[in-house]
């Protein structure tokens, strides 16, 4: 049973805040290679729209497209991934680890991506959150299940808030990938909870000494919107996409508008060694998803 699957998956990894952390996690700075020069480190983050298997699913309403469709699917979201050619990408609206596994070991087999991290969540279309990497991860903290308190009520991660704890050149660095409640379902209060969890999640990681932390993903609102305000309002968290040209700034078209509902989130320091960000157009983004992914690329100082 999928219900199954999933707690078995928590047992195996572990949730929220009381996972075990590597013994020397969180030392600020710390090249583990004993190197002391800077750190080049790539992410992105990619809605790759609805990217399911030709498996049915009984225990959720996933779509089943046909065995071509998810080869021309593959194919298709391969291209941008390489193009992109980040160290770790964040996903959204991946149906499981066995898509994962496709990709990485077919068309991308020579991208190096060995770490492929996915949690069955409880989005009843079965679309979760995924990382793959290509640097070592140390830890996977999934936070399904968390309850949280919200305006209207209590509140948990409908496709969880993902941390993948990598080690870029023996650096620290946490992405935290998210999926938040769409617009289109009346989930406001569902989706402002999410963000605000989100950030106490980021807030407690920062102090626990962490420098360098990044919430990537689709977060379903606007850059005014009170989701992303409850996120930015204080100096320590960043929109790391403010210096894209105004022109390219959007991820996703909404009856004819262009407009930005995906972000790269950064902690202070990332936000100081932030290099390059990008938001990806073109043809071929078109062919894979409906939304645009962004690229953002760091110099990480020991």
């Amino acid at each position: 049973m999928r219900f199954l699957a999933f707690v078995s998956a928590l047992v195996a990894l572990g949730c929220g805040d009381d996972v075990p952390l590597p013994a020397d996690a969180g030392e600020r700075d710390s090249g583990r290679d004993g190197s002391s020069s800077p750190v080049t480190f790539t992410v992105a983050t990619w809605n790759v729209e609805n990217f399911f298997d030709e498996v049915n699913d009984p225990e959720t309403f996933d779509e089943v497209p046909s065995p071509s469709e998810v080869a021309r699917k593959i194919e298709n979201v391969a291209r941008v991934l390489r193009a992109l050619d980040a160290d770790v990408i964040a996903l959204q609206e991946v149906e499981n680890t066995a898509l994962l596994d496709r990709l990485a070991d077919g068309p991308l087999s020579d991208m190096g991506y060995t770490e492929r991290h996915l949690i069955d969540s409880f989005d009843p279309r079965g679309i979760d959150v995924a990382c793959l990497a290509r640097v070592p991860v140390t830890n996977v903290v999934s936070h399904q299940g968390e309850r949280f308190s919200g305006n209207g009520g209590e509140y948990f991660f409908a496709r969880d808030a993902l941390e993948i704890f990598a080690e870029p050149g023996g650096v620290p660095v946490i992405v935290m990938v998210l999926h938040l409640r769409s617009m289109l379902d009346g989930g406001d209060d569902h989706r402002l909870a999410e963000a605000m969890q989100a950030r106490r999640i980021a807030d407690r990681r920062y102090e626990m000494g962490f420098a360098r932390l990044l919430i990537a993903g689709d977060l379903n609102d606007l850059p005014t919107s009170v989701t992303l305000q409850s996120i930015l309002e204080s100096d320590r968290w960043t929109n790391l996409t403010e210096v894209v040209p105004d022109e390219d700034r959007w991820t996703f078209t909404f009856r004819g508008r262009r407009q930005q509902i995906d972000y790269l989130i950064g902690s202070p320091e990332l936000t100081q060694e932030r290099g390059e960000v990008r938001i990806i157009h073109g043809p071929e983004v078109d062919a894979a998803s409906d939304h645009s992914p962004i690229r953002a690329s760091f110099v990480l100082q020991r």
